[in-house]
């Protein structure tokens, strides 16, 4: 199995249509667009051998100082799950035995983006209400919303 990291679009492919960044596509609020958009690069990357994405990308933008705030969809815990579900529900299609669905990967863990001084891959100090008022819904709703008939 092959993977790739495709969070707006088969990126690392000559020709290959490329998207907005994810906090780009969070401000159309629309999460059957971003379906979509995933179902598209699902396409693209199936036809180049590529099975798998590590996408999309559940972090919680909420210090602009974290170098990597343009790779998520904001700081709406209730948004993030939503267009995290429907890009799942892109790139798996009507499931994984259709040849043109890729496995999906949400990432990172949660709290990942809340790092001290916004530095990326550093020590966060969460706490147990900010991780279950903030962190986690984004990342339990998705699985649960992928699933359902959009």
């Amino acid at each position: 199995m092959v993977g790739e990291d495709c969070i707006h679009g088969h990126s690392f492919f000559s020709g290959a249509t490329i998207f907005p960044t994810q906090l780009g596509m969070a401000a159309s609020w629309d999460p059957a667009l971003l379906e979509q958009v995933a179902r598209v690069t699902a396409v693209e990357v199936s036809t180049t051998g590529i099975h798998w994405t590590f996408s999309p990308v559940l972090c919680i933008a909420r210090d602009l100082r974290w170098g990597r705030v343009d790779e998520t969809f904001g700081e709406d815990p209730h948004l993030i799950g939503e267009l995290a579900s429907a890009m799942v529900r892109g790139y798996q299609g009507e499931g994984l035995d259709d040849p043109t669905a890729i496995l999906a990967t949400a990432k990172h863990f949660a709290g990942y983006s809340e790092t001290q001084g916004g530095r990326d891959a550093t020590e966060a100090d969460i706490s147990r209400r900010k991780m279950t008022s903030w962190y986690l819904p984004p990342s339990s709703a998705s699985p649960a919303r992928a699933a359902a008939p959009s």
